[in-house]
């Protein structure tokens, strides 16, 4: 347990002696109900205090000091505590997969991209998500699909005064790291046809083909059209996102269980637990890259993420990476906690060829000699669930 990990544990005897026993335990995180944005580690010290400078580096620069750092961080992070996790952690280590599958809506308001950009990643990712689909059933990798809810619908059509989803309430512009909406209406990029004639915005055919696969993958949600849940997006707004995406799941024999925020932009946690979800892809600690989910107050649980696949430019060394990404599977194992790995189906074909798909067979093998599980999110919070309920925490 490093220093500052130490210091929440010893502060749950100290804090919130009114309260009951795990809103007691849940006060002593720092920023508790979201993802903190500050990160102590030399990897963020990097970005924030030399964040202009990294941003000139050439591309082979930042390919090396990515390594180096993660190395000298001594990386992965592991955080296991007794106060809030079964003290000897689950019968194996766990992997786990999340897969934030979008199309064009993931991209369509993204800064830097156009209509036409987020089209075409539309229709790379729809190109890999069969593909992604056949190395799961061949190597018997069950995963969560973090589904956007516009993807269920087969069509869709715009009413008589010419809006798309006229009954959605609508979100407020607005501006955030990853993404500016500052002008028209939210679904003005929505072709409001079907999945034949613009299949970049709706996939009911990869969503019966996710359903129809050999291994039983987990269906989530990823809100309705990609929007996020940060401070800019009002309660009754986040109520209408979540609303809908249980309507077009409704039909499917879907009640999801894991909410997965766009763009990790979380909030609106109240609108969530009162809507149902179980689950949330959200951490009350950073530097927990291997851990196990935590119990919130609200009655849901808070899932970390370990690390995305997905990498940004050229010139990266697969070899290096792929070795980085088995460390955390490694020490998983190790520890017998857990190792959350998520990606886009969207990402390059070179890395889900030399990245993704290796790392599959490696947790394959791994799992075949009996040194870890492999869950979808909702197995890895019911196996948490089991171990602290044997231990009486629960």
């Amino acid at each position: 347990m490093k220093a500052g990990q130490a210091g929440a544990h010893n502060a749950f005897t100290k804090r919130n002696e009114g309260a009951n026993d795990q809103e007691q335990k849940y006060a002593a995180f720092p920023n508790n109900g979201s993802r903190q944005k500050k990160d102590p580690s030399l990897r963020s010290l990097l970005k924030t205090s030399w964040g202009p400078i990294y941003k000139l580096l050439p591309q082979k620069a930042k390919v090396f000091m990515s390594a180096m750092v993660f190395k000298l961080s001594k990386r992965p992070y592991v955080y296991h505590d007794p106060a809030v996790h079964p003290a000897h952690g689950l019968k194996r280590g766990a992997v786990s997969f999340s897969i934030d599958f979008e199309l064009a809506w993931g991209w369509v308001y993204a800064k830097g991209m156009s209509k036409s950009d987020a089209v075409r990643i539309g229709l790379h990712e729809r190109a890999q998500v069969p593909l992604i689909l056949a190395k799961m059933d061949e190597y018997g990798i069950p995963s969560t699909w973090a589904t956007v809810g516009h993807l269920f619908l087969e069509k869709c059509i715009r009413d008589g005064n010419g809006l798309a989803h006229s009954k959605m309430i609508r979100m407020p512009h607005f501006e955030s790291e990853y993404w500016q909406f500052s002008s028209g209406d939210w679904y003005q990029f929505d072709p409001c046809t079907d999945y034949k004639r613009d299949p970049a915005w709706y996939a009911p055919d990869l969503i019966q083909q996710i359903l129809s696969a050999k291994v039983q993958h987990e269906i989530g949600c990823h809100s309705f059209s990609h929007g996020g849940f940060g401070p800019y997006c009002p309660n009754e707004v986040a109520e209408a996102k979540i609303d809908a995406c249980l309507e077009v799941m409704k039909p499917w024999g879907i009640t999801p269980k894991t909410w997965v925020f766009p763009g990790n932009d979380v909030g609106n946690f109240e609108a969530l637990a009162k809507k149902g979800l179980k689950n949330v892809r959200s951490f009350p600690v950073k530097l927990a890259e291997v851990s196990l989910p935590i119990r919130r107050p609200d009655g849901m649980w808070d899932i970390f993420d370990s690390t995305p696949i997905d990498l940004e430019g050229e010139g990266w060394d697969f070899k290096e990476r792929l070795a980085r990404l088995k460390k955390f599977v490694d020490k998983a194992a190790e520890t017998k906690l857990g190792a959350h790995i998520w990606f886009h189906p969207s990402l390059p074909a070179d890395q889900m060829n030399g990245l993704l798909f290796p790392l599959l067979q490696y947790c394959a093998e791994q799992r075949e000699k009996g040194l870890i599980d492999v869950f979808t999110l909702d197995e890895l919070v019911d196996e948490t669930a089991a171990a602290l309920k044997r231990e009486g925490k629960l």
